[in-house]
This record gives C-alpha cells, structure tokens and sequence, in this order.
C-alpha cells in the first residue's frame, strides 16, 4: 500500500487471506499506528509488526501493551524482518 489510508482499504478487501501486517510508522494520510488499531478493531487477532527508525520508549510501551507483536527499527535487513514475521507466524 502507498499509504495508511490504502492499506486500510486493501485490508478491507482481503481481511480473510491475512495473518499478519508489517508496517512503517511513518505513512502518509494514516499513521502505521494509527492503521493498526483500525485493523485490529476489526480483526482482533491480527498479528502486527511495526517498523521505524526510533520510536519514543513510552510510545513504544504503549503499542506494544495495545497489541503490536513486534518493532523492526530501521535500518533493518531482509533477515531482521523474516525472522521477526517467522517468530510471530510461530506463535500460537
């Protein structure tokens, strides 16, 4: 999605076929923060990882207690992410 608006409705679209979202905090028009908690309102047992270059440790605290499984920080490698969505697709 080229935005947080898009991924919204690309989710909307196809909330059935998806387990798992990895997102940039920084979209445009919507927030990956803000998109998370849209996503989840509707399916709650969305597994989430956000991604950003630093996040504020209160912030990230809160995203995390809200229910995001993850934070990727940027700079990351292909590795960091596959392992990130590899321990969260193995969580039961």
């Amino acid at each position: 999605a080229a935005d947080g608006r898009e991924a919204i409705d690309l989710f909307d679209q196809h909330q059935n076929e998806i387990h798992l979202v990895l997102s940039d905090a920084g979209l445009p028009k919507l927030s990956g923060y803000d998109v998370f908690r849209t996503m989840k309102r509707t399916k709650p047992n969305l597994k989430f990882i956000l991604a950003s270059g630093f996040i504020d440790p209160g912030l990230k605290s809160e995203i995390f207690k809200e229910g995001v499984k993850d934070f990727v920080e940027k700079p990351y490698s292909a590795y960091q992410v596959l392992k990130a969505v590899r321990a969260i697709l193995d969580l039961k």
